[in-house]
């Protein structure tokens, strides 16, 4: 059920990136405006396509969303704030695009082609790459912080949730029945946790996520880690209690865990992310004061809703049928 973090750019998709075959739109509309910034549809299908597969298209849709949001958000902030990118942040930005460019020139239509079949422009590109350059100028702008030890336990303790969880899947070919069948097992699973009934052997037996075999202590997580709407039910209730969530997944039977019951396990799972806790705290600094940023400027996200469904739709389309050739050449 862990999903990829949100925040973070991926820049990295655009050297690993082959091509989705859609169809080449030389008139991208806009799908959203974030201050300044207005964001073409095939910069938000190229989030897009990099979530498909790992994620329901419905969830994929979100968090390519959401990463247009916090990304051009970043853009924006730069441009009202006169933030501009230093010499050297403007040679890596370019060394950065001709790597870009050179990745492709084995393959058939090169860096063109790349560009063609994504709906994507050349000033896309540069926009794309100019995320993580802005987003380093504006962290240069916050004041120093030294994070103590003390500091990055408070915070795992404030920011990282465990729970268990019963997963009854739903997918697009259910039919209705099929579908409310799952949602009344869910409901009756809810009910004999709550009863009192041993919640371990109910996950064993009925659980359809295999990450409940491989995770039995539960899943540790923190912010933008797991499906919104598994974060959110977890957020609702209070260690030891019981929920039902739906996401893009399915139905979800949660049970809510300390994180600190078995000193061992706590301490096992804190040492894991110790290293990356530091990089977090800054990140939600920045993050958090991003926003304010955004309120004292003005900076306003416009959502062209419309825009965004056609997109979901179009991308779906592809990759079913990519799915579909696929399928067909492997029987």
């Amino acid at each position: 059920m862990k999903k990829t973090k949100i925040i973070a750019p991926i820049l990295a998709a655009l050297l690993a990136l082959t091509g989705c075959s859609a169809t080449p739109n030389t008139e991208s509309k806009t799908v959203m405006t974030v201050g300044d910034v207005s964001v073409p549809a095939g910069i938000y299908e190229f989030y897009l396509n990099s979530y498909m597969g790992a994620f329901a298209t419905e969830e994929a849709g979100k968090i390519a969303l959401e990463q247009c949001k916090n990304n051009f958000l970043t853009v924006a902030l730069a441009h009202s704030m006169n933030v501009e990118l230093d010499a050297q942040a403007k040679d890596s930005m370019d060394s950065y695009k001709q790597r870009v460019i050179d990745s492709y020139k084995d393959q058939d239509g090169g860096y063109k082609g790349f560009l063609k079949e994504n709906k994507l422009t050349d000033a896309d590109v540069d926009m794309l790459i100019s995320v993580s350059y802005y987003t380093e100028a504006l962290r240069s702008k916050l004041e120093p912080v030294e994070y103590t030890d003390a500091d990055k336990q408070q915070f795992f303790n404030d920011n990282y949730r465990r729970a268990k969880h019963i997963l009854i899947t739903v997918d697009e070919d259910m039919n209705d029945e099929e579908k409310e069948a799952a949602k009344t097992k869910a409901e009756e699973l809810l009910g004999r946790a709550q009863g009192g009934e041993d919640f371990d052997a109910l996950v064993a037996e009925y659980s359809e996520d295999p990450g409940s075999q491989t995770n039995p202590d539960g899943y540790f997580f923190t912010d933008n880690e797991m499906v919104q709407e598994f974060q959110d039910g977890v957020d609702s209730i209070q260690p030891g209690e019981f929920t039902l969530v739906q996401t893009t997944y399915g139905y979800h039977v949660i049970q809510r865990l300390p994180l600190d019951d078995n000193a061992e396990l706590y301490q096992s799972e804190y040492d894991k992310v110790a290293e990356t806790i530091t990089d977090k705290m800054e990140s939600k600094r920045l993050e958090e004061q991003a926003h304010a940023w955004a309120e004292e400027y003005g900076i306003e996200t416009n959502v062209d809703e419309a825009a965004v469904d056609e997109c979901v739709k179009e991308v779906d389309a592809e990759y079913q049928k990519t799915r579909e050739s696929l399928a067909n050449n492997q029987n």
